[in-house]
Formats: C-alpha cells, structure tokens, sequence
C-alpha cells in the first residue's frame, strides 16, 4: 500500500527543507574586537561581510601604550590575530587565571616588519583588582576569569581572528562589504587558475615572503609549476575579509587541484589559506601567505 501526503504535510515538508537550505547557507563566524583607546574587547559575528554586536568586555591591556615592537616593551601589538593555543590549570601559571589563550604574535607580517617577542595571550587573572586598571599587563589583553569563560565557546583554535585596533572606528566594522578588496582576490585566484604568471606575480608585494621565498623566488617557484600542470583549480570556500589600519587579512579554504600535463592528477589538498595584504603605491598587494592543510 502507497503511503500518502496531505497537502498540509507536503507544505510542512517543503518548510523543514527550506529551513535546512537557508542555515547551510547563513554560516556564522565569530571574531574579537579589542579598541585600544577605549579598553574595550567586544565579541561580533560576521554576518554578510559586516561585524554584528554580541558582547562588550572591559579589557587591561599592556602597561607602556602604544604598538608592541619588541620583546619586553609591555606593549599590547596591533593588528590581526589569530589563536594558536588554549592553555587551563594545571598547565597554565595561577597568575593567568581559569584560561588563556596564545595568539600568534609575531605573526607573518610582524615579521617582515622586524617585531619581536613571544607570549602575547588573551587571558584571565586570579587578581580580580588588576582589571580596576586601564594598562597593567606585560603586553596581553585581560579580562575577568568569567567573562574569558563566557567568550571561549567563540573561539576556535586557528581560524577566529583577533584584531587589536589602536582606534577601532566605524570604517573597520563592514570589512566584507568592500568591493575594491573583493575585486583583487577574485582577480588573484582567476590569474592562478589560469596559470597567468605575470598577472598572478603582480598581485604581490615587493617585501613579500612565504616559505623562505621572496617575490622572485616565489615567481620562479610558480612558473616550475605552470611547466608541469596543464589545468589548476583553487575552489576557494567562505573567503572572509578583516580590514586593519596596517593590513588586510583574507582567509578562505583552499581547494587545489592540479592535472599534469602528461595525464592524471599533479596535486590534490584542501585547507586553510590566510593571505596578509597591505598596501604598496596605492594598490592592494599580497605581503605574505600561509596554508594550513585539513586532516582528511
């Protein structure tokens, strides 16, 4: 016997799928705000290339102010971030509170810009006094033990960003929504994927820097590629884009595929890609790149 449908549980149907349909698409991405000049860290989403409010945090942040240049200046840096580790009792120092959480300053562009020093953390205290205070850590943002405990589901290790603004202004809060950015990713990954060297090299920087290559060593390197694979495809996912005074950040997972001019597959990979792009003679230009590859 054929089972059957009224037209109220094919509509109720036809609801449950549509619902299922629109979450897949409206993924949520969470990131952290810190504004300098008011001592404040505030928790956002990125919704549709724009930062929506979840939370405010009061935050201690180093006790000498300015940019962090190097070791032992007990300056908070400025930039973006991202986590690298998350440390709880008994592995963490009592000084740090319930949790902390190691972000990856110097990261590759600080690099380039010769800024040293290690240890830079979002972290809590068991000195609940200290947060009384504007500027009293040795370069970390701080917040309470329970505020860190209610912004760490937020969080994931690798990939939600930090972004230490000296003066976070309303210019910085629609990063997504800016069609100059969008424009030169879309015109990198086409020049890739069309194994279009001189276009594809002229999406970089003069200072550039990836993996012991400078730009030149980087084109070479590309061009021994292009020798070898007759077709290229990057199938970049949820690209987001974080807007700092300094430098953009663009992440996206990366796709590659690659066919061998001979026949058959060259390279196959999927992961995370994070392209630092900073200005040079007016122009967008990539200074520096990193791949980090999924677990199949």
């Amino acid at each position: 016997m054929r089972p059957t449908f009224s037209l109220f549980t094919l509509s109720v149907l036809i609801a449950l799928l549509s619902l299922l349909g629109s979450s897949a698409e409206a993924k949520v991405y969470s990131a952290i705000l810190v504004d300098k000049a008011t001592n404040t860290l505030e928790v956002v989403d990125l919704q549709n290339g724009e930062y929506l409010p979840i939370k405010k945090f009061h935050a201690t942040l180093g006790k000498v102010k300015g940019d962090k240049e190097q070791e032992g200046d007990q300056k908070t840096p400025e930039g973006i971030y991202t986590f690298k580790a998350r440390l709880t009792p008994p592995s963490l120092k009592k000084k740090f509170g319930v949790m902390a959480f190691y972000v990856n300053y110097p990261n590759d562009f600080d690099k380039i810009a010769g800024r040293t020093g290690f240890d830079i953390m979002l972290h809590a205290t068991d000195v609940p006094d200290r947060l009384k205070q504007d500027y009293d850590s040795e370069g970390c943002v701080v917040v309470k033990n329970e505020e860190l405990s209610e912004i760490a589901p937020q969080i994931k290790i690798g990939l939600t960003p930090i972004l230490i603004f000296q003066s976070l202004t309303d210019e910085y809060r629609k990063p997504g929504k800016d069609p100059a950015i969008r424009s030169f990713f879309e015109s990198w990954i086409k020049s890739w994927e069309q194994r279009d060297l001189t276009g594809y090299i002229g999406h970089y920087h003069s200072d550039f820097s990836a993996q012991g290559k400078d730009r030149e060593g980087w084109k070479k390197y590309k061009a021994a590629l292009n020798t070898r694979y007759s077709d290229i495809s990057i199938g970049p996912e949820d690209v987001l884009y974080y807007r700092h005074p300094k430098y953009w950040m663009i992440t996206f997972t990366q796709n590659y595929r690659s066919k061998l001019k001979g026949g058959g597959w060259g390279h196959r990979s999927r992961g995370t890609k994070i392209l630092y792009v900073a200005e040079e003679a007016g122009e967008p230009k990539i200074i520096a790149e990193s791949f980090t590859q999924s677990m199949w």
